[in-house]
This record gives C-alpha cells, structure tokens and sequence, in this order.
C-alpha cells in the first residue's frame, strides 16, 4: 500500500485534507482512491506529475483567482542499483501527467474549475531591460569596447597565463566550457607552462571535468613544458580512480618527463601503495632509472628504515608485471 498525503491551505477558506491510496505506486498506477472529508463537496482536477511529485491548482471563478499550494509528502523509490554519476541526462526531459478527480470540500461560490499551473520560461523582457539599463550605466569608452566585442572574444580574455577554458575546467564549469569549445576552441590549447585544461582538472581534481574532456576528445597523452602527462599529475595528487581512467584511455605507464621520472617514480615520492601496485600491474618498468640513476627501488629506500619503506620495497620486488598480487 502505497500513501501520498497533500493539504490545500486555500485564502480565506478551510484547510482541505486529502488521502491518496493505491495497490501500487501512485503515479501509474491503474487505480487511485481519493478521500476528501468535508460538509461539501466541489469538483475539482488535480494534475500530479510523474518526475517532480508535487500538486499544485489553483480555483478560478469570474475575475477572481484564489492559489491553493498543496504541501505533500511524498514516498522515494529505492535505489534500484542502475544509476551511475557519469550517465549522461538530458537537460530537459519529457514529464508524462496523470489527471485525478477528487472532491473538495472548501467553500466557494458556484462552479470552480481547477487549471494546472506549469512552469513557464521567463519572459524576455527581464533581459532586454537589463541590456538597457546596463548600456546606460556604461561610460562611453565602456560601451565601445562591448561594441567591438558583441560576441565571444577568446583573444582578449587569454593571456600565456591566463586560459578562460582553462578557468572552466579548474572551476568545474561545464557548461561554458562547452560553449567554449563549440565556438571552435582547442581542447588541447597549452598555457605557458605547458598545461592543457586536463592537466589542470586533474591537478584540481575535478573528476566530472576530467572524465567529460576525455569523451570531448582531450588528449590523455600531452606534456607540459616539462614533459609530465596527464598521467604523471593524476598520481601526485593521489587520484586513484583517474588514474585507473587515464589507464583505460590506453596512456604509457613508462613515460617520462624531462628528468627521467616516471609515474612509478612519483608514486614511490609520494609513498603511495595503492597507486604503486595499480600502475605495477599495468606493465610499470620498475627498473627504469631517472635522469639522476635511480629507479623507483632506491626512491623507496631513501625514506630510511621505516615500516612504509619496507612495505614499498617489498611491492616493487614481488608483485608481479600484468598479474595478481
């Protein structure tokens, strides 16, 4: 048995009460039962919808218009387990709304007819006035740049440094990153030091970010002016899970940068056990040795006689290259 409880607090007029039951889930549901208690009864429609779970009407008669918010307390489903944080929605989807008769027991004066309240989109008076009030407000050399800038100019809010995608996926702002890159951007664009917008998410640690420029068609396998990938960035920050992402996007687990480092070396550094067995078992060289001579084995062994430097030591010996540890 499933329940749905909505009071109509109307102006002027007694609360309402009503009980919605039904064998199964409300919404779709072949039968739903509606109980109203009152001295009288007048008919009214009510609109519940699907997605949003909530009941609003409001009661119309002659020039008059009462509005009637219902509050309700409504049931969740379980989680049935099919969800997932990267499945892609739809920003607007299609709501299907069942139409209930009930009664009504609040007073009011002749024939009182129920009309469904949607949302509707602002009008766009609100934008066209402000554009009016901001161009009067504007000095004159003000206006004349916006003038010259009517639509978007990248040149002129970059600098080296200073990249706007670059700002976006740092600030985990999707939505104008994409309007970005649909006017054309480079998803790949570097700033002086070498770092695309993938290596700043993951320096960031924006996962969303992360995963949505690798399905735009980011590169997973650029460098910096220093020759560090994403790769390299992902196991500094202790990012787990993006690395086992950037691993699936087929990125070389060897790759070094300009001194000789390798992600292993970097995972040694940061004496991560985790990452070190991950990037062990997809094919890291343990023997390779940096610009300086030394593999990751003599990084582990620089940190002194301590349970974590054995714990390490131990990892890079005996877990094996492409099997299971």
């Amino acid at each position: 048995m499933s329940w749905a409880i909505s009071t109509f607090v109307p102006s002027e007029v007694p609360p309402v009460c009503v009980v919605a039951t039904a064998s199964g889930p409300l919404l779709g549901c072949t039968t739903n039962t509606l109980d109203v208690v009152g001295p009288r009864r007048t008919r009214l429609q009510l609109s519940i919808s699907k997605k949003w779970l909530r009941m609003r009407t409001f009661g119309t008669e002659s020039n008059q218009v009462s509005f009637l918010q219902s509050r309700q307390e409504a049931w969740e489903d379980p989680d049935d387990g099919n969800g997932s944080d990267f499945d892609e929605q739809d920003d607007e989807e299609e709501v299907d709304e069942y139409d209930l008769d009930f009664e009504s027991d609040w007073e009011g004066e002749g024939d009182v007819q129920a009309v469904s309240v949607t949302n509707q989109p602002a009008p766009n008076k609100y934008e066209e006035d402000l554009q009016k009030e901001v161009e009067q407000l504007l000095e004159p050399e003000e206006r004349a740049i916006l003038q010259q800038n009517a639509t978007l100019n990248v040149d002129r809010l970059s600098t080296p440094k200073w990249n706007p995608l670059h700002t976006f996926a740092l600030s985990g702002q999707i939505i104008p990153m994409d309007k970005l890159l649909e006017s054309g951007y480079d998803i790949d664009s570097v700033d002086e030091d070498g770092f695309s917008a993938l290596h700043k998410a993951i320096i960031g640690r924006k996962d969303a970010v992360i995963g949505h420029l690798l399905r735009k068609g980011a590169s997973p396998h650029i460098k910096d002016k220093n020759g560090a990938t994403p790769l390299h960035y992902a196991v500094q920050v202790g990012a787990k899970q993006i690395v086992k992402l950037l691993i699936k996007y087929k990125v070389d687990v060897n790759v070094a940068d300009s001194d000789g480092w390798t992600p292993l070396h970097v995972a040694i550094q940061g004496r991560n056990r985790d990452l070190t067995k991950i990037l062990l078992v997809n094919g890291a060289d343990r023997n390779r040795r940096n610009k300086d001579g030394k593999t990751p084995l003599d990084l582990s062994l620089c940190y002194g006689k301590n349970f974590k430097s054995y714990d390490l030591s131990k990892l890079l010996k005996v877990v094996p290259v492409y099997g299971a540890f």
